[in-house]
């Protein structure tokens, strides 16, 4: 992640050059620049090119290394080394709709105590305000909002690469997503500390009785415990326009409360959507183009059960 020696190792990076010239440049052991270049090289930063003995670092040209330079020569005064911090870039990335303290904690697997120092921090520049007791990313920093986007989507891509050669993104928000895969994840590939991908979608349904026949692995990237409200919006979230998935969705939320559904429905802005499927449920009759006439959707739920 970001400091503001990462950051100003960036700055200085207009054209490659040696990490002993940056040693000079920014008066810091040659030591302490070259782990940090190695972080910016990880996170897809920065790129190393040897030549002779000499290793020489420039800026790579993912997205989100084009857009923090854009950010550096916009913001030139801002402390960018203490905004763009791990905390802050994981809370960021789940406030494009308004979330309290407590949420955004659930979702980011971050104590309460560094979101709201994190929040704190980002509030004092204006990128992060209060509404209602809530919070949000603000709407005039569209490169901060576009940067974080591309952050996360880079470090998605990377993890869905060592776990597993045929994985494929479905939906990601900040470091959770969702994604599928045609075999059953070894376990060995995704061990740590503290385990983070889950099975999910139809692939649970039968710990709730219902059955549903699929050779695809649905699997859920997460910090926090999963309920059975994100097994019914992953459903949903396989394919949103498909009266089949949703038809799995609504049979299972036979086993859910509709109000925890509408609430867990902001966290994936999902409610208008979930609110159609209620609707639907409530009144029997078919009003979207992504459900079933009724008839055919109570066979389709019979057949689960």
């Amino acid at each position: 992640m970001l400091n503001t020696t990462k950051i100003e190792i960036f700055r200085n990076l207009t054209q490659p050059i040696t990490i002993s010239e940056l040693s000079t440049i920014l008066e810091l052991d040659q030591s302490t620049i070259s782990k940090a270049v190695n972080s910016l090289e990880e996170y897809g930063f920065v790129v190393k090119r040897k030549e002779g003995k000499e290793v020489y670092v420039g800026r790579s040209d993912s997205l989100h290394s084009q857009v923090l330079r854009d950010i550096i020569i916009e913001f030139s005064r801002l402390p960018l080394g203490e905004i763009l911090t791990s905390s802050s870039l994981h809370v960021l990335s789940v406030l494009e709709n308004t979330c309290s303290i407590a949420d955004i904690a659930v979702i980011t697997g971050l104590d309460r105590r560094t979101v709201s120092s994190a929040i704190l921090e980002l509030g004092k520049y204006g990128i992060v305000l209060k509404k209602e007791n809530k919070y949000i990313l603000s709407g005039r920093h569209p490169l901060i909002k576009k940067f974080v986007h591309n952050y996360w989507e880079y470090v998605t891509t990377k993890k869905l690469r060592n776990i597993s050669d045929n994985a494929v993104l479905i939906w990601q928000q900040g470091p959770e997503f969702l994604f599928k895969t045609d075999s059953v994840l070894d376990e060995n590939k995704t061990k740590g500390r503290k385990k983070t991908i889950y099975p999910t979608a139809i692939n649970v349904f039968y710990e709730y009785g219902l059955k549903v026949m699929t050779d695809t692995r649905y699997y859920f990237h997460t910090k926090r415990k999963l309920k059975a409200e994100d097994y019914f919006i992953h459903t949903i979230l396989i394919d949103q326009y498909s009266s089949i998935y949703n038809s799995y969705a609504l049979a299972f939320s036979s086993k859910i409360r509709s109000a925890e559904l509408l609430k867990y429905g902001k966290y994936y802005d999902m409610e208008d959507h979930i609110e159609k499927l209620l609707e639907y449920a409530a009144t029997m009759k078919k009003n979207s183009d992504f459900v079933l006439p009724w008839n055919e959707y109570m066979d389709l739920a019979r057949d689960l059960e």
